[in-house]
């Protein structure tokens, strides 16, 4: 009996960082062979992506990718892989400090050439592994907000005309990824190009989850990733009312404590909801159903946040 493509488990598998069980998967299908012969050629044979920008700054990006490769198809340990780039790095501008971290090279030599072309650049990790954003384009908005404890307003930058979009962006071709972020000020960062502003998605996958987060920042310092998505996530379905975002959050799932704090969010998501069911199919909840029990697993986390962190 065959067996249809299903994107949940694929993209699912790339939340996760599991590049090697995403193609995989893939592999299965003869209606995918394009997509999986693309990943071939990027990730075994090396073919990297380059822009109409500075030779010098896709010699950058493409060190970026190497490190992609080595930490997610070739299972290199995040560490070594990191390390193996930094090495990358401090050869390439020629530096001398060894003892240098990896931070101070990506906020001063990595951030000022791109810099100096115009363009923005924020590094770091998300969800436990590096991989920049880089953009030239931002526009700023003010949105009211509702939450679960009340309206508020917030500041939005939208972001725009990227060349790097982070890892979960890049070994997904372009199909999952973030879509903003919050940098501790407050101020939800968007990138633009991932919504129509009207739609749901907007609405509540980036305003609301991204205002949620810049409410437990400002509540609840050093709040941990795991925790700032599950309440992020229970608020994305207590207010999805077009989407089974449940459904999405079941492929998500890891309890794999090296996973990200998405994947971590999702499992737990996933127990709680199964403790409330005694066992019935997750599956088959209706949006009331799923909205109903959100409310009430947030309101147990707000007791739990206030005794964790307080």
């Amino acid at each position: 009996m065959s067996i249809e493509f299903n994107k949940n488990i694929f993209y699912g598998e790339l939340v996760k960082g599991n590049l090697n069980g995403a193609v995989k998967y893939l592999k299965q299908f003869a209606d995918r062979i394009e997509l999986y012969n693309k990943y071939i050629s990027v990730f075994e044979k090396e073919q990297y992506s380059t822009f109409e920008i500075d030779d010098r700054l896709n010699e950058i990006l493409i060190i970026y990718q190497k490190y992609y490769r080595e930490v997610f198809y070739l299972n290199i340990e995040a560490e070594k892989a990191a390390e193996n780039m930094k090495n990358r790095f401090f050869h390439f501008f020629n530096m001398k400090n060894k003892k240098i971290e990896f931070r101070e090279i990506e906020e001063n030599e990595i951030a000022e050439a791109f810099h100096s072309s115009s363009f923005q650049f924020l590094g770091g990790k998300t969800g436990g592994y590096f991989g920049p954003y880089i953009w030239k384009k931002t526009e700023l908005k003010k949105y009211d907000v509702e939450l679960q404890d009340g309206m508020k307003e917030y500041t939005v930058i939208l972001l725009s005309d990227f060349i790097s979009k982070g890892w979960i962006d890049y070994i997904s071709f372009g199909e999952v990824g973030t879509g903003g972020w919050v940098d501790g000020d407050g101020i939800i960062n968007c990138i633009k190009e991932s919504y129509n502003l009207k739609d749901e998605s907007f609405q509540v996958s980036l305003l609301k989850h991204e205002a949620q987060h810049a409410m437990d920042q400002l509540n609840y310092k050093n709040m941990s990733s795991e925790d700032l998505e599950y309440r992020a996530k229970l608020v994305e379905l207590i207010y999805s009312r077009e989407r089974n975002l449940l459904k999405q959050f079941i492929y998500e799932a890891d309890s794999s404590k090296m996973n990200n704090g998405h994947s971590l969010a999702s499992n737990r998501i996933i127990d709680e909801f199964a403790k409330k069911q005694n066992g019935e199919e997750l599956e088959e909840l209706s949006i009331e159903e799923i909205r109903s029990i959100s409310k009430t697993l947030f309101k147990e986390s707000n007791e739990e946040v206030k005794i964790k962190y307080n």
